[in-house]
């Protein structure tokens, strides 16, 4: 009976926006207001709206959203009927809506895998078994890789001049083979943690070391978050990275032609077999954050096989154009990722991973905030880009290919306000502001939260570097200050357990099939998000002054001037 309501309300659904599609998405324009100081702004916000967006995004007839899908087009193409119904302009060029990305996807073939680690004088060999024990990592260029190379363990492969740790000081990878544990250590600040845990900023370092594979595996504190068997099974989805002018895929790292990543039980035998030091050795430096490297007698065999193919998929872009004429080159881009996982293994003979939470619920936010902006008396001062992006789930490949080519012609975004999984199951009584401490932005969230009526409180889990994992880094990393609000862990009604909650969630529905419309959901507290968003964006549209990174702001520092 459930599946049957909801492929009847995907029909009507989808009849309604090829129905649009058909006559053509249209803009109406308003005369621009004068540039003076905004007066509030109404804000009304439906909870019937948001439920109608998932509704149709979250529909099984949509088969999970996946990136470069024709069921990705039709929730593209809803979203842009959404942007026009709601007076908006089509933003990624003249007259139009989409941004098409290109994209290079590719898929490990893991049952045929081989991983050996063999040592020096080839008397002991550690045979690898793929998915039980590694899992090898999807190359971008080559459809098969028979390489080999000596093993050199350089720690978290972290390179932290401002923390005085360097964990490839005074080794020589050229040519050889990094073992390295995932994250970064636990006595760095969270900013720093996050950044420094980022698979793009360790891949830089190795490549320009010389290194031509990585190998790495999890510490015993993050393989209790992350299990073994959790990877395994996603480990069907296809790695996606975004081609640049030079036909070559982004951030793909060919040099690295061995990869992979280990079971915590593996790892343990790859030490055995003659390291210099124990596993537990290992394991204890990491956690006083000792930095640590030294060669392996023993060298890595790989075989990998990967299936390449070349595909697009769309961002949608929506435009409210400011008003002031010395600000409307100013851009402040909303996003949220309009992707989820698409098919996959069944789980209770379901098959189709809906994606309700993730991200059709970010969607749907931003939908309800983009019209109530462009339905206030006066529009904001500098203009608002709404972008709905691809690929999130598959590295941020949307947001980073947008990021790095903006359709703004000679503009520059000055903020990003980023929408993504807000899990709202209770009446929320707080928000999570990730970012608020990095810029200014975090001052007008605060306001925003109090005019709300809800606390704002700190991460809770600076270990899960989720400021690193979602759109708003590809922003960040262009030295764009950003923020991503969400849900927080307590409820107004003193009978539910918002955090239980949450956490229930992310063990047994996040990425699952029953991440779907089935599960509760509260719209009123995602109506108040809605509206809580639209008040920092209209505080930064209205200001003098653009957002600034706070003083001495480790990602201000880092990523200022960005190429």
């Amino acid at each position: 009976m459930m599946i049957d309501m909801k492929r009847g309300r995907g029909r009507l659904a989808l009849a309604a926006v090829l129905s649009v599609a058909a006559f053509g998405l249209s803009a109406c324009d308003r005369p621009a207001a004068p540039a003076e100081k905004a007066p509030p702004i109404a804000l009304t916000a439906s909870p019937e709206a948001i439920r109608a967006h998932m509704a149709f995004l979250a529909d099984d007839l949509l088969d999970g959203r996946l990136a470069g899908t024709r069921n990705h087009a039709i929730a593209a193409r809803y979203v842009a009927s959404q942007m026009a119904q709601a007076r908006l302009k089509p933003g990624a060029g003249p007259q139009q809506w989409f941004q098409s990305v290109p994209i290079v996807e590719s898929t490990a073939v893991i049952p045929p895998a081989v991983l050996t680690f063999r040592s020096a004088d080839g008397r002991q060999s550690v045979v690898l078994k793929p998915a039980d024990d590694f899992l090898p990592s999807a190359s971008s260029a080559e459809a098969e890789i028979d390489a080999s190379a000596p093993v050199t363990f350089v720690g978290f492969g972290v390179v932290a001049p401002e923390r005085g740790h360097d964990d490839l000081a005074g080794i020589d990878l050229k040519g050889r083979v990094a073992l390295m544990l995932d994250g970064a250590p636990a006595s760095f600040p969270p900013t720093e943690r996050a950044h420094h845990s980022s698979g793009l900023t360790k891949f830089r370092n190795l490549v320009e070391r010389g290194a031509i594979g990585v190998v790495s595996f999890s510490t015993p504190e993050d393989a209790k978050r992350n299990p073994w068997a959790r990877a395994v099974q996603q480990s069907w989805r296809p790695r996606m990275r975004w081609i640049g002018a030079d036909g070559l895929p982004h951030d793909a790292f060919p040099e690295l032609r061995i990869r992979a990543s280990l079971s915590p039980e593996a790892a343990a035998r790859v030490f055995a077999a003659g390291a210099p030091r124990t596993l537990e050795q290992v394991f204890a430096a990491a956690a006083a954050g000792t930095p640590q490297a030294f060669e392996l007698p023993i060298t890595v065999q790989q075989l990998r096989r990967t299936v390449i193919g070349r595909k697009s998929s769309d961002n949608v872009v929506g435009l409210l154009e400011g008003s002031d004429p010395n600000l409307r080159n100013q851009y402040i881009v909303i996003s949220a990722h309009l992707d989820h996982v698409g098919r996959a293994a069944p789980v209770n003979g379901d098959s189709i991973y809906n994606g309700a939470f993730d991200n059709a619920s970010g969607i749907a936010v931003m939908l309800e905030a983009a019209r109530l902006l462009a339905a206030a008396p006066q529009r904001p001062r500098r203009s608002v880009l709404f972008v709905a992006v691809t690929a999130e789930e598959s590295g941020l490949v949307g947001s980073d290919y947008f990021a790095n080519n903006p359709p703004i012609g000679g503009g520059e975004m000055v903020a990003n306000i980023n929408m993504d999984m807000p899990v709202m199951i209770t009446p929320a009584a707080d928000v999570i502001a990730y970012g608020a401490e990095h810029s200014n932005l975090g001052a007008m969230a605060e306001r925003a939260a109090r005019a709300e009526g809800v606390e704002l409180t700190p991460d809770d889990r600076p270990e899960e570097t989720f400021f690193v994992r979602s759109d708003q880094y590809s922003f960040v990393r262009r030295d764009v200050p950003a923020l991503y609000i969400t849900e927080g862990r307590k409820s107004r009604d003193p009978l539910r357990n918002q955090k239980a909650l949450y956490d229930a969630f992310m063990k047994d529905r996040y990425h699952q099939p029953n991440d779907d419309l089935s599960q509760e959901i509260d719209y009123a507290s995602l109506a108040m998000l809605a509206r809580l968003n639209v008040r920092i964006i209209e505080e930064i549209a209205r200001s003098e002054a653009r957002p600034v990174w706070n003083a001495g702001n480790f990602f201000g520092r880092t990523f200022a001037a960005a190429p």
